[in-house]
C-alpha cells in the first residue's frame, strides 16, 4: 500500500518502531528477572572448618533442629517451659565451655510476673506470671577503665510459639542464629569492648510477656543501651530491616557500614507501624518500656508456611541462617566498635534508608533529606521549563500552553491510576464473592493475571480516552515527552504530600521523580550523522524535544532566493539535537527548513522497581468447648548432646534454595539423635482442668476518693490462658484494678466502654483475684454494674481438643493447614 504523501513530500515517520517496543519489553522482563534473583542470592553456608569466630551455619542448624523436634511450644506448656528450657540452657553451658579466655559467659534463667498495657488490637492490658527467660551475658574478662560505665547491647529472640506450629522460622530460627553469634563472640580472641547481653525469651507469643518482664525487672536491664530483634513472618530468604529507632539514628549507620548482605526500608517500617498489619513484636517492649533503640528483622518469604505446622526445619535453609547470621554478627561488632554507645542518646531524629538491590544502603537524616526533596522540586521545575522553552522554538507556541498541557496530562494519569486501582479493587470483590480471594496466597505468580494485568488494561483505556484528539501537543514525540512531564510532575506532588506529612517513605517519589528528571537534563552527546535536527532561524537550534521534527520556518524575505541547512554535530539523551560549538548557530543561514530524514533515538521514562512484601496468613478456624489437663513443673536445667541434621533432597542438592516445596501435610517433629538428659522431669498427672470457676461481688463507688479496701470482685481459677472482656453500664468506668493502676480502654461496645484483660500463667495454677472499682455518677444504682466475657483457652495438653472437633479438623482437605484449641466461655451479667 503506497504511503500517503505530506507537504513538501516528505514521508511520515512513525514515533517508535515496532522494534523499539519489542527492546523495551525485553529489557523490561530481563529486569523483572534479575531483581527476582536477588532474593535466592543466598551465602554458601560455612561448615565446622571455618575459622571459630565466624558465623557457621551448621551449628545453628543443629540448634535448630534439636529446638524444633519438640513440637509445638506453647507458653505454659511442658514443652516450652522444661524441654524448651532444658535444650537452650545445655547450648549455653556448651558455648560457655568452649569460650576464648578472654571473654566470659554467665547464664541467668529469670522467672518474671507483672502487668502493662498495650494499644495493641485495639487496647488490652496483659497480665502474667512466672513466665521464663534465658538470659546471657557475654563480656569481656578483666575489669573496665576507671570511668566508663557498664553498657551492653541486647540481641532478643523467643523460643515459644503458637499452637500446632513447630515454630522453626517463628522463632526457632532466630534462636538459633543468636546461639551461634553467642558463640562466636565468645571465642573472639580478644576481650569484648562492651557486653552483650542474650535475651531468649519464653512468652512472646502470649502477646510480648516475657520481654516485659526482662526489660523491667532483670538486674542486667539497666546496662542495655542498643538492642537487636529477631522475628519471622515467613520462612528462609532474606531478613528485611523493617523496623529502626525511635532515636539514635547511628545504629542505622552501622547497618548501613557494617553489614555484609544489606536489605532495609523505612517504607517498611512506615507500613508496619501503621497499624494495617495486625501484628507485633519485642520491638514495641523495648521501646516503650525500656525507652531503648534498636532495629528489628524478620524473615519474610514462604509466608504461607506462618504460625502453621508447616513451619518446620526443613524449610528453613542453611544459606539462609548464614546470611542473617552474617548480618547479625557483623551489626553487632559494629554496634560494640562505635563510640556511640557510651554515649547519651541521640534524639536527632530517625534516618531515611533504603538498599540497592541488596548492595548498599543509602541513608539520611532529616537536613539532608529535606534538601533533597527541594533540590528534587527544584530540578522538576528546570526540566518542565526547558521542555516548554523547547516546544516554544519548534512548535512556535507559548510556554504556558506546555505547562497547562502538562497539567492537563498529569490529571488524566491520575484518574488512569485510580481506574486501575478501582478494577483491582474489583477483582479482589470478585474472589471474596466466589470465595477464592486467597487464590494467589501460595502461587504468587498469579498476582500478575488477576491484578496486575486488569489495573494497567483499564490505566491504559481511561488514559486513551482522556488524550486530547487534536493539537501539535499529541504528535510523535512531542506527546511523550508531554507524558513524561506530566508523570515526573505527579511524582513531584505525591513527594511534596509524603514530606508534609513527615513521612520516611518518600525516598520513593523522590527517586521517581529524580531519575526521569535527570534523563531530560543531563543529555548524552553522541556522534553526528541522522540523528541530527536542522538549525533554523538566525543563529538558533530548532532543538525538537524527542526528534520529533521541527516545522517549517517562516521564509526571511531578506534572504528570499537563498535555501540552505546546517545540521548539528550530534543528538543527545532523548532525541534532543547537540550543536557542537557556536560555529554552527552564528555560521546558521535563514531558510525555509525541508527537515531530515533520520530518525532521533527514542527515549523512556526511567523507573525504579523495588519489590513489595509479600503477604502472610495465619489460619484460624473455629473452635469449640473442651478441657484440658494442667500439670505442675518445676522446670529443671540440662545439657543436650547437638542433633545430627539430616536436609530433604532438594536442600542437599542446592544449598541456595531459601526453601523447600511445603508438604501436603505436615510431618511429625523430628526426633533427636540424642534423647533428652535423665534429669529432665517426667510428665506428671493433671491436678485441675481447663473449666474455669468464676465468683464476684460487687463494690462499687462514686466519684468521690475511695478511703477503704474493696472486696475482690472476681475470683478465677482455670487453664494457663484467660481472656476478660468488661464492660461498665453506660456513664460507668473501671478506675482501677490490682493488677494495674489504669486499665487500657478497648474498642467501645456502643456507647459503653470496654476493657480486654489477658491473664496467664506459666508455670502452676492458682486463682486470680481481681479487684475492679467502678466509678459512676450515678443517684440511683442501676439494675446492674458489669457485663463480663470470661473464656479459658486449653491451648495444649492431652486434652486441647474435644474428639468432635479433633475429627473435623482431620476432616479438612489435605491442602489446609488448620489449628485450633477447646475454649470455655462463660458470661456473667453482675
Amino acid at each position: 500500500m503506497p504511503m500517503k504523501m505530506m507537504k513538501e513530500n516528505i514521508l511520515p515517520q512513525p514515533p517508535l518502531s515496532t522494534w523499539w517496543l519489542f527492546v523495551a519489553l525485553a529489557a523490561t522482563g530481563l529486569s523483572l528477572y534479575g531483581v527476582s534473583l536477588i532474593d535466592y542470592a543466598l551465602p554458601e553456608p560455612l561448615t565446622r572448618a571455618a575459622p571459630v569466630e565466624k558465623f557457621i551455619a551448621d551449628i545453628a542448624y543443629e540448634h535448630l533442629v534439636n529446638l524444633t523436634s519438640i513440637g509445638p511450644r506453647v507458653a505454659g506448656s511442658y514443652e516450652n517451659e522444661v524441654l524448651a528450657i532444658n535444650i537452650l540452657v545445655g547450648a549455653v553451658k556448651q558455648i560457655a565451655r568452649e569460650a576464648s579466655p578472654h571473654n566470659r559467659v554467665e547464664l541467668d534463667l529469670q522467672v518474671a510476673s507483672g502487668a502493662f498495657s498495650l494499644t495493641f488490637l485495639d487496647g488490652m492490658t496483659n497480665v502474667y506470671h512466672g513466665v521464663q527467660n534465658v538470659v546471657v551475658r557475654v563480656s569481656g574478662a578483666g575489669g573496665r577503665p576507671r570511668g566508663r560505665r557498664r553498657t551492653a547491647i541486647l540481641l532478643n529472640c523467643h523460643f515459644d510459639t503458637v499452637p500446632d506450629s513447630p515454630g522453626a522460622s517463628d522463632d526457632g530460627a532466630g534462636c538459633a542464629v543468636l546461639l551461634e553469634v553467642m558463640r562466636a563472640l565468645a571465642a573472639t580472641p580478644h576481650p569484648l569492648r562492651h557486653d552483650v547481653i542474650f535475651l531468649l525469651n519464653g512468652a512472646e507469643e502470649n502477646i510480648l510477656q516475657a520481654s516485659h518482664g526482662f526489660i523491667t525487672q532483670h538486674k542486667w536491664a539497666k546496662s542495655v543501651r542498643a538492642f537487636i530483634n529477631i522475628e519471622a513472618c515467613g520462612a528462609g530468604g532474606r531478613e528485611v530491616l523493617f523496623q529502626a529507632g525511635p532515636d539514635d539514628p547511628w545504629i542505622m549507620e552501622v547497618y548501613a557500614a557494617a553489614v555484609p548482605h544489606p536489605f532495609a526500608s523505612s517504607l517498611a517500617q512506615e507500613l508496619f507501624q501503621s497499624g494495617l498489619i495486625p501484628a507485633d513484636t519485642d520491638f514495641r517492649i523495648f521501646r516503650d518500656f525500656g525507652k531503648l533503640s534498636g532495629v528489628d528483622l524478620a524473615w519474610s518469604s514462604n509466608g504461607y508456611v506462618y504460625h502453621t505446622g508447616l513451619d518446620t526445619a526443613d524449610n528453613i535453609p542453611k544459606s539462609a541462617l548464614q546470611r542473617t547470621g552474617d548480618n547479625v554478627l557483623a551489626l553487632t561488632r559494629g554496634m560494640l566498635s562505635s563510640e556511640n554507645l557510651e554515649k547519651e542518646v541521640d534524639k536527632s531524629g530517625q534516618l531515611v534508608y533504603f538498599d540497592v538491590l541488596g548492595a548498599v544502603v543509602i541513608s539520611g537524616r532529616a537536613p539532608l533529606a529535606a534538601l533533597a526533596v527541594l533540590a528534587t522540586i527544584a530540578l522538576l521545575l528546570l526540566k518542565i521549563h526547558v521542555n516548554a522553552t523547547r516546544a516554544k522554538k519548534a512548535l512556535y507556541t507559548r510556554r504556558g500552553w506546555w505547562w497547562r498541557g502538562v497539567g492537563r496530562a498529569a490529571a488524566a494519569q491520575c484518574a488512569a491510576a485510580c481506574g486501575g486501582v478501582a478494577a483491582s479493587c474489583a477483582v479482589a470483590a470478585a474472589l471474596c464473592v466466589l470465595r477464592r480471594r486467597l487464590a494467589f496466597y501460595s502461587r504468587a505468580w498469579l498476582l500478575a493475571p488477576l491484578y496486575a494485568l486488569p489495573a494497567l488494561a483499564v490505566s491504559w483505556w481511561v488514559l486513551l480516552r482522556l488524550q486530547p484528539r487534536e493539537g501539535a501537543l499529541v504528535r510523535g514525540w512531542w506527546r511523550g515527552r508531554l507524558q513524561h512531564d506530566a508523570g515526573a510532575a505527579l511524582w513531584g506532588a505525591l513527594l511534596l504530600l509524603c514530606a508534609a506529612c513527615g513521612l520516611r517513605s518518600a525516598f520513593l517519589p523522590l527517586l521517581w521523580t529524580l531519575l526521569p528528571t535527570l534523563a531530560d537534563l543531563v543529555p548524552l552527546d553522541g556522534g553526528g550523522g541522522a540523528g541530527g535536527g536542522a538549525v533554523a532561524g538566525r543563529g538558533r537550534v530548532a532543538a525538537a524535544a524527542g526528534g520529533e521534527r521541527a516545522p517549517p520556518a517562516p521564509p526571511d524575505p531578506r534572504h528570499a532566493g537563498g535555501r540552505g541547512a546546517v545540521r548539528a554535530g550530534g543528538v543527545g539523551r532523548r532525541g534532543a539535537p547537540v550543536q557542537r560549538g557556536a560555529a554552527a548557530a552564528r555560521d546558521a543561514v535563514p531558510h525555509a527548513a525541508l527537515g531530515a530524514r533520520g530518525r532521533a533515538r527514542p527515549g523512556a521514562a526511567p523507573g525504579l522497581l523495588a519489590p513489595g512484601p509479600r503477604r502472610q496468613l495465619a489460619l484460624v478456624p473455629p473452635t469449640c468447648r473442651s478441657s484440658v489437663a494442667r500439670r505442675p513443673w518445676v522446670s529443671a536445667a540440662g545439657g543436650c548432646t547437638a542433633a545430627r541434621p539430616t536436609t530433604c533432597p532438594c536442600c542437599r542438592s542446592s544449598p541456595r534454595r531459601t526453601a523447600c516445596p511445603p508438604p501436603r501435610r505436615p510431618a511429625p517433629p523430628r526426633a533427636l539423635t540424642s534423647p533428652p538428659p535423665r534429669s529432665t522431669p517426667p510428665r506428671t498427672p493433671s491436678r485441675s482442668t481447663s473449666r474455669v470457676r468464676a465468683a464476684a461481688s460487687v463494690s462499687a463507688f462514686n466519684s468521690h476518693a475511695i478511703t477503704d479496701p474493696p472486696d475482690p470482685l472476681t475470683m478465677l481459677l482455670g487453664p494457663a490462658h484467660i481472656v476478660i472482656i468488661a464492660s461498665p453500664v453506660e456513664g460507668a468506668r473501671i478506675s482501677w484494678t490490682n493488677v494495674v493502676p489504669e486499665l487500657q480502654e478497648s474498642t467501645p461496645w456502643g456507647s459503653r466502654r470496654t476493657y480486654f484483660i489477658a491473664l496467664h500463667r506459666a508455670r502452676e495454677p492458682a486463682p486470680w483475684h481481681l479487684q475492679l472499682h467502678i466509678q459512676h455518677n450515678f443517684k440511683t444504682p442501676p439494675s446492674h454494674w458489669l457485663d463480663l466475657s470470661i473464656a479459658g483457652h486449653s491451648m495444649f495438653g492431652d486434652q486441647k481438643l474435644h474428639p468432635d472437633h479433633e475429627r473435623l479438623l482431620k476432616s479438612l482437605p489435605p491442602w489446609v493447614a488448620a489449628t485450633g484449641w477447646g475454649v470455655d466461655l462463660h458470661l456473667y451479667t453482675v
